[in-house]
């Protein structure tokens, strides 16, 4: 085990420079129409509060691994790097997919789990002002919504295990020391806008590398037409969604 009890997390070091900024860190659209702008302020207060909740509702720690199927959006962002903050490992999989011996499963869509009954669900409404989950949820499933508001948006954090698995999908496997290693994706510089045409598992590390090159991140939903309005109005230098 790689612990450094001398040194912040992974995702302490990322986020606690702007823990009081004002800035916007990042900025949601959705085909829905709704535009989110979280500075570094309230996104740390979000992965701080999630982090709670998962720790002291599901004892989520070093070693837990959490299994999701959410789309690329800004809560499951948060939510991943709530993991993170716990030293648990993320699994991506695909809507449907039973993702095996896992501790807790998110999902924004209760209704198609394929998970047995010894794992614990979270469900995520994705609407940024959604106060409680818009629908039936299945028996013991926790509501994100109506919980998470309740808990601290402060994170105490500890020392993990750098060398654990970070993030697994299909597409492979990243450790903590990959995942958060030092430098921005190339060729960033500044507010860069980012597509969820790609897939959380692709997401995740592109949006932890720009925010660890201090670029502000515009993450858009995948439909909604980047106008030059858009472009101008979010001062947006770099275009990551032009890349293959």
């Amino acid at each position: 085990m790689t612990i450094d009890t001398n040194s912040l997390s992974p995702v302490e070091s990322l986020l606690a420079p702007v823990r009081h900024s004002t800035h916007p860190y990042l900025t949601w659209y959705s085909k829905s129409g709704e535009r989110v702008e979280l500075s570094g302020r309230v996104f740390d207060n979000w992965v701080a509060k999630s982090a709670n909740l998962l720790h002291e509702e599901f004892d989520l720690a070093p070693g837990s691994v959490v299994a999701t199927d959410m789309p690329s959006h800004w809560k499951s962002v948060a939510l991943a790097l709530a993991c993170w903050h716990l030293g648990a490992e993320v699994r991506c999989v695909a809507p449907g997919t039973d993702p095996g011996d896992v501790d807790v499963f998110i999902t924004a869509d209760p209704q198609t789990l394929a998970v047995n009954g010894s794992v614990e669900v979270i469900a995520v409404p994705l609407p940024a002002l959604a106060m409680a989950f818009d629908g039936e949820l299945p028996v013991g499933a926790t509501d994100y919504a109506s919980e998470v508001r309740s808990y601290a948006d402060s994170f105490n954090h500890s020392p993990i295990d750098t060398a654990a698995t970070a993030l697994h999908s299909a597409a492979g496997t990243l450790a903590y020391t990959q995942l958060f290693a030092a430098g921005a994706t190339a060729g960033a510089s500044g507010t860069t806008l980012v597509s969820t045409a790609w897939p959380l598992e692709r997401i995740l590390p592109a949006l932890v590398s720009l925010w660890s090159g201090e670029n502000p991140v515009v993450l858009v939903e995948d439909g909604v037409k980047i106008t030059e309005s858009l472009l101008g109005g979010e001062r947006v230098v770099t275009r990551l969604d032009q890349e293959s």
